[in-house]
């Protein structure tokens, strides 16, 4: 079996001027593939170091993705978000075949041309790893669902803790 996992997250105040720049993510958690520390799961990355330490004791493959999380702020800026993103993205695809996909967002994440980060994730991905492909969603259960079609496009949701 093999799983793919990364994060993209932050809480964003729509109504902050200040946006929310990709400097906030690497004063926070800005971590490639293979630098997640061991020792704990840092900002909305739990998937990740969870599912690392699931692989180690049930066998399975895990990929890791870069894992990206700012502290809550305005607006992340479009160009940003799409460059967070479109790593992932190339992660994912270079990942393929894969079994699952295990995300950590947070529900409340805006950018500047995107009002549903979270949706526009879970659809991209999907589109790259296909119907058959399970997509794992971690949200902070507060916070808004995404408004992709989670009938037609299966996508689940796994609550976190705060």
């Amino acid at each position: 079996m093999r799983i793919f996992s990364a994060t993209i997250a932050t809480e964003s105040n729509t109504f902050s001027p200040l946006p929310t720049s990709i400097e906030g993510y690497k004063e926070a958690v800005f971590l490639r593939p293979g630098e997640h520390p061991d020792d704990a799961p840092r900002e909305c990355t739990a998937p990740l170091w969870v599912a690392r330490r699931q692989a180690r004791a049930e066998g399975f493959t895990l990929i890791e993705g870069s894992c990206f999380a700012a502290e809550p702020a305005g607006k992340t800026n479009q160009a940003d978000y799409e460059f967070m993103r479109d790593e992932v993205l190339a992660q994912v695809k270079a990942a393929l075949p894969l079994d699952g996909v295990l995300l950590g967002l947070h529900g409340a994440m805006v950018a500047h041309g995107y009002d549903d980060v979270e949706g526009d994730i879970i659809e991209r991905a999907r589109d790259l790893v296909g119907s058959r492909t399970i997509v794992g969603v971690e949200l902070d259960p507060p916070k808004r669902r995404p408004s992709g079609r989670p009938s037609s496009r299966a996508w689940s949701v796994a609550a976190c803790g705060a």
